[in-house]
């Protein structure tokens, strides 16, 4: 089995920030997301629209690609899991979380 060794972010709802996983560079995205779920213990989170994002490349992988297809995966800081359809907070948007979006907080 060839591995990649991914470093995870997940969204801010999930119990745990980052992880870092030997994944099988066979799996598809797809399988890669649900072999992540399942290893972390999070299958009840699913909502069956989330996948893996690149945010140095600012692109989604592709569900039906086998991740050894990606050769940049190697060299990237981290993957987001995270929901496709998700409202997202860019860091340079200050992320203050909330469901008010971009404005939702002011640092004196």
């Amino acid at each position: 089995m060839a591995a990649l060794v991914l470093r995870i972010k997940f969204p801010i709802t999930y119990p745990l920030i980052y992880k870092t996983l030997r994944v099988d560079a066979n799996f598809t995205t797809k399988e890669a997301v649900a072999y992540i779920a399942e290893t972390v213990n999070v299958v009840s989170l699913l909502t069956g629209s989330e996948g893996l994002y690149v945010p140095d490349e600012k692109r989604w992988l592709d569900d039906d690609t086998i991740l050894s297809e990606y050769e940049s995966l190697q060299d990237v800081e981290h993957v987001e899991y995270r929901d496709k359809n998700a409202k997202t907070d860019t860091p340079s948007s200050g992320g203050g979380g909330g469901d008010s979006g971009g404005d939702c907080c002011t640092v004196m």
